[in-house]
């Protein structure tokens, strides 16, 4: 005779079993990969080594897994600082393009000493992606319109807008066959900090940023009240909490996060604006936050792990032979055992009586 069973929230989960359930969950993940590397016939040992080497293996290595974690760890910011007030920022990826447009716009419209320019533009990437999201937070606000359809439509038109400016040559560069922009000169470029690499002040901009987020969520009113007003709505808005404001706010934040993430993108690395250089950032940075169970610092480690996954990714595409395909699919293989372990460590399967 079956025994139904049921899941039940546990009483209290602390620290050691939230670090119970991410190791059970990586060794999983690692498990899982393995079989599908054996499945397409690669070289397991080779693949895990040339994806280590690649991501840690020397200096070089470590500061391409940092340069590919900038823009992960901003998108991934914003992912967390919108989900945890239970607010569906599906348009980090629009908010990550709107930021670095904004941005060129910017270096096109004045001429100005690198020491000038870089503070302005990181607001201009900031305004940028806040305009965005912000955008959506009134839509919700003033007309119903769910933030998960708003966001996601903002994603293609931002991107229209961007290959409409490209096609019809007012910002791609004379003579050139893609569709993409002029360089950026190199004074209008993020600096370097390690000279011979692209490890620029965008990565202590990114740290500073998991902090600043860190501080603001567990040391400050309005940390507590977005905590508050994901938790509880209702309750929320009777102690005072303006549901409206709180929403706009908090789209207004998460967009101008990831608006960094476009501009460190590509004035730290790119130097030109193309579609193709900026996709699947947002994307990414929604699953890097939650792997991460929405925690700024997590967020951070997070975004290091799936920087040294693109950047040994490479590595493994080279000298293991593994497809770009293969690369993603043990990405989602991760995404898919570390949203279970967060289930499991909050919540118990029991028998229903």
């Amino acid at each position: 005779m079956r025994t139904p069973i049921k899941f039940e929230k546990r009483p209290a989960h602390g620290w050691l079993a939230s670090v119970f359930s991410t190791c059970v969950a990586i060794l999983l993940a690692l498990l899982a990969s393995s079989v599908l590397l054996w499945i397409v016939d690669v070289d397991v040992y080779g693949a895990f080594h040339a994806l280590v080497l690649g991501a840690f293996g020397d200096l070089d290595s470590i500061y391409g897994t940092c340069v590919k974690a900038i823009p992960l760890a901003f998108t991934g910011l914003a992912t967390g600082i919108a989900f945890r007030a239970r607010i569906w920022n599906i348009g980090q990826e629009g908010q990550v393009f709107a930021g670095a447009m904004l941005g060129y716009w910017l270096s096109i419209t004045v001429d100005l000493p690198g020491i000038v320019f870089f503070p302005l533009l990181i607001v201009a990437g900031f305004v940028g992606g806040a305009a965005l999201g912000g955008l959506a937070g009134v839509l919700k606000t003033r007309f119903s319109v769910d933030e998960i359809v708003s966001t996601v439509m903002m994603n293609y038109i931002i991107v229209f807008v961007l290959s409409y400016l490209l096609t019809s040559r007012l910002w791609m560069a004379p003579g050139e066959y893609y569709l993409q922009t002029a360089q950026i000169p190199e004074a209008q470029r993020i600096p370097i900090l390690v000279e011979g690499t692209k490890l620029s002040l965008a990565f202590p901009l990114a740290i500073a940023a998991v902090l600043g987020v860190h501080v603001l969520l567990s040391r400050t009113t309005f940390g507590y009240e977005l905590r508050a007003f994901g938790s509880n709505p209702n309750a929320a808005r009777f102690k005072g909490t303006d549901p409206g404001r709180m929403l706009v706010t908090v789209m207004l934040v998460s967009g101008g996060l990831a608006g960094l993430g476009g501009v460190s993108q590509t004035f730290g690395v790119d130097f030109r604006i193309s579609q193709a250089f900026l996709l699947g950032l947002g994307s990414t940075g929604i699953i890097v936050g939650v792997i991460a169970g929405l925690r700024p610092l997590g967020i951070g480690v997070a975004a290091i792990l799936f920087g040294g996954m693109a950047q040994g990714g490479l590595f493994m595409q080279v000298i293991a032979d593994v497809s770009s395909a293969v690369v993603a699919a043990m990405q989602a293989i991760i995404l898919i055992f570390f949203l279970c372990s967060s289930v499991l460590s909050r919540y118990r399967v029991v028998r229903s009586h």
